[in-house]
């Protein structure tokens, strides 16, 4: 008998539905049907829904709705009761649920021993205290983020010698001086500029702001000159000093930026300008991507580009130009939209004689070789016979050279195989390595001896 009640329901129900279909149109029929069981639905979801919030059923399950120390949303027709937390605190759903202890008195009341605070939002030390442990703490930035955080007293006094060592200055200029034979210029002005980014450093340190210097420069001189050696130095510098988040180099020409075709050009520049973000982007030949005499060239959309994001990415960008000083003139000329956002230019004069023999004995020490003294004299009149050719690229011109040589040397010992050498031997170059000779007796891998 204890189903008996839905028992005879369930039989009306086919009853009204066998009559419903004797008597009214089928159409009729179904469109009625198909309302009454949708409400029926409807009904039983709401059924559950009150049913599953109540007072009772909540209390049974360790929740008490009257307890506000976090407000509560009711989640809707979930088996499982989850609140909805409001923004910026956290829910821990690691742990395990506890039920909260309650006294006899509070059990009759329905209402929890301790009551909450007066404010019914949780203060936000103690939510996350509750909700998540705490994230670890990240590591300062280094540059301006870490500055900020370390602001001295007005009354405090600071060196820029340890401002210097803890950027790692010293280091910087020190292997720009190694690298590098002559160019004091060049030293000079990449000194200042380090000298004014280290300043500005010590200012902040102080809480004294300042605009961000230009830092887009534009390198002349002829090929070989050091301008990439350089601009690496600088990016260096500038990502030490907190100037750039990354102190990366990208060095393109005018193929990686122009295109040959209309829609090319814009996508090729912005994507090399998106891969140098956070460093210098290095520009060499800049002068080639202006075309006077070509009116479907279409360097002048990408140098509208290049314009644009030096204005408005400087803090996050240095692009440095490079090329021959009379071309990079014209260039200017022409574009003085781009020559006035350049702040420092700087001339990379040729190398002398006496510069390039020991750009020779810097390259040679590295890599475990070193001129006799006939072979130096026969190197330095080489050097000064082909330093006025038009060909000729400086330090990349004695580079080349000196590969050369390291093959005649080691063409030079191959040929008598059976003679025993001596480490000084191999590490010696003579003046035949030197000079190339023609007149000079094959070796025994030509002759087939």
């Amino acid at each position: 008998m204890r189903y008996s009640g839905l028992g005879i329901l369930v039989l009306a129900v086919i009853a009204v539905l066998l009559l419903g279909w004797l008597e009214l149109n089928h159409a009729v029929f179904a469109v009625l049907a198909s309302s009454a069981a949708f409400f029926l639905v409807l009904f039983a979801a709401a059924w559950d829904s009150w049913r599953q919030t109540t007072p009772a059923n909540l209390e049974s399950r360790g929740m008490y709705p009257d307890d506000r120390s976090v407000p509560v949303m009711d989640p809707g027709l979930r088996r499982e009761y989850a609140p909805m937390l409001p923004f910026g605190i956290g829910r821990q759903t690691s742990a395990p649920r506890r039920r909260r202890r309650v006294t006899p008195a509070a059990a009759r009341s329905k209402r929890p021993a301790v009551r909450p605070a007066a404010s019914s939002w949780p203060q936000p030390a103690a939510a996350a205290a509750v909700t998540r442990p705490a994230r670890p703490a990240r590591p300062p930035r280094p540059g301006r983020s870490r500055q900020q955080s370390e602001k001295l007293q007005p009354d405090a006094t600071i060196t820029l010698a340890a401002e210097s060592r803890k950027a790692g200055i010293d280091e910087v200029l020190t292997e720009l001086d190694i690298e590098l034979i002559g160019l004091l210029p060049v030293k000079r002005k990449v000194a200042e500029i380090g000298s004014l980014l280290l300043v500005d450093r010590a200012r902040k340190r102080f809480g004294l702001s300042a605009s961000r210097p230009n830092l887009h420069m534009c390198f002349t001189g002829a090929p070989g000159t050091g301008k990439t050696t350089v601009a690496l130095r600088m990016a260096d510098l500038l990502h030490r000093l907190g100037y750039l988040q990354k102190g990366h180099l990208v060095h393109v020409m005018r193929d990686d930026l122009v295109g040959e075709y209309i829609g090319q050009t814009a996508p090729r520049t912005k994507r090399v300008l998106a891969a140098a973000m956070g460093g210098v982007l290095f520009i060499d030949e800049a002068y080639s991507l202006y075309r006077s005499d070509d009116s479907r060239d279409y360097g002048q959309e990408s140098i509208d580009i290049l314009m644009q994001v030096m204005e408005n990415d400087r803090d996050n960008l240095v692009v440095i130009l490079a090329g021959y000083k009379d071309r990079m003139d014209r260039f200017f000329e022409s574009n003085p939209g781009m020559g006035s956002r350049v702040a420092h230019h700087l001339d990379f004069a040729a190398y002398q004689t006496d510069e390039l023999l020991a750009i020779g004995q810097l390259m040679l020490d590295k890599s475990s070789y070193y001129l006799s003294d006939e072979a130096e004299a026969a190197f330095r009149d080489y050097l000064s016979r082909q330093l006025n050719q038009p060909q000729f690229a400086n330090a990349r011109s004695v580079r080349n050279e000196l590969e050369s040589a390291r093959l005649r040397h080691a063409f030079r010992l191959a040929a008598e195989p059976e003679r025993p050498w001596s480490m000084d031997d191999l590490m010696r170059l003579e003046p035949p390595d030197v000079v190339p000779d023609l007149n000079s007796v094959p070796g025994p891998y030509l002759t087939g001896q």
